[in-house]
């Protein structure tokens, strides 16, 4: 799990930044909701998640689709989003 940065008050992580895995599970989720906007002095970064979101989808998503995935045969993999989903609506109601 990432550290997260902090600018003016705004506790963040840039999609961009995660491991390869974490950014591919991110994409395969409806993640609109969660990517943020973020205006620096010097550049706009628009790919960035709340670290109270991306902490929350990390333990409660990301971490057991992993266990999951890891027990399914590669042809089953198609589940593992329908998966995402439910857990995503039921863990994390607000997004």
């Amino acid at each position: 799990m990432q550290k997260a940065k902090v600018y003016r008050g705004i506790h963040y992580i840039r999609v961009k930044e995660l491991p390869e895995a974490e950014q591919t599970q991110i994409r395969n989720i409806d993640s609109t909701d969660l990517i943020i906007k973020i205006l620096t002095d010097s550049e706009l970064m628009t790919d960035c998640i709340t670290y109270e979101d991306y902490s929350n989808w990390y333990q409660n998503i990301y971490t057991q689709v992993s266990l999951v995935e890891q027990e399914e045969p590669s042809n089953e993999a198609h589940k593992t989003t329908g998966l995402v989903q439910r857990l995503k609506h039921r863990l994390l109601p607000d997004t």
